[in-house]
């Protein structure tokens, strides 16, 4: 099962999707689904941010194989980035960016 979580794009079309546009939204999958694939957007509106989610799937043990960071937030997408590579080693790290 795959997360993807962003406040404004629009949504992929794969089945194997689960889609959020709210930090809540996101936790609450979390707590229910173990994701081998999570894509995340920085910026979730006025609220919470896509590093927030990282910190608590740190907090909460949530570690998928794979993470993506698909933000166009520069700064937000390095910290990110920085963040996925010191508590997510074992995980693949990618930054895709939809068109």
């Amino acid at each position: 099962m795959k997360l993807y979580v962003d406040d404004m794009r629009p949504f992929p079309r794969e089945e194997d999707f689960i889609c959020c546009r709210t930090y809540e939204d996101a936790i609450w999958e979390m707590s229910l689904h173990d994701f081998e694939y999570v894509s995340l957007d920085y910026h979730l509106g006025y609220g919470e941010s896509g590093l927030d989610i990282l910190i608590w799937m740190r907090n909460n043990g949530k570690v998928p194989p794979k993470i993506n960071i698909h933000s166009t937030h520069v700064w937000g997408r390095r910290e990110m980035k920085e963040f996925c590579e010191t508590y997510f080693p074992d995980s693949e790290i990618t930054m895709n960016y939809p068109c």
